[in-house]
C-alpha cells in the first residue's frame, strides 16, 4: 500500500499527544481518555493504556515506510484506506480490531 504522506505528519502529531496526556498523568493529573481507543479491559489504568497506545503510534511510525504499514499486524490483510486515513495507527483489521500487539 501507497501511504498517504499527511498520514505519518499525524501519526506524529497523535504521538506527541499522547504523550502530553501520559506525562500528565504520570504527574497526578486528571486526563480525558476519550479520544483513545477502547480500553482493553475494564479498569485499565490510564498509564497502562496511554502507554500501550503509544506504542501503537510507534509501531506505525517505524513502519510507515516499509510494506507492513497498512497491513493486520496479526493476519497481514491489508487495512482499509479510509479507516488509515481517519487513524493511521491502526494495526488490525477489523477481524482482530481490539486486540492490543506487544
Amino acid at each position: 500500500m501507497i501511504a498517504d504522506p499527511a498520514w505519518k505528519s499525524a501519526l506524529l502529531h497523535k504521538g506527541k499527544d499522547v504523550a502530553d496526556l501520559l506525562e500528565a498523568v504520570l504527574s497526578g493529573k486528571d486526563v480525558d481518555l476519550a479520544s483513545l481507543p477502547v480500553p482493553s479491559g475494564p479498569g485499565e489504568d490510564p498509564e497502562l493504556r496511554l502507554r500501550n497506545f503509544l506504542d501503537q503510534i510507534d509501531r506505525a511510525i517505524e513502519t510507515f515506510d516499509t510494506d507492513a504499514f497498512g497491513r493486520c499486524q496479526l493476519c497481514g490483510a491489508d487495512l482499509d484506506r479510509g479507516a488509515l486515513q481517519q487513524q493511521p495507527w491502526l494495526a488490525t483489521c477489523p477481524a482482530h480490531a481490539g486486540r492490543w500487539i506487544s
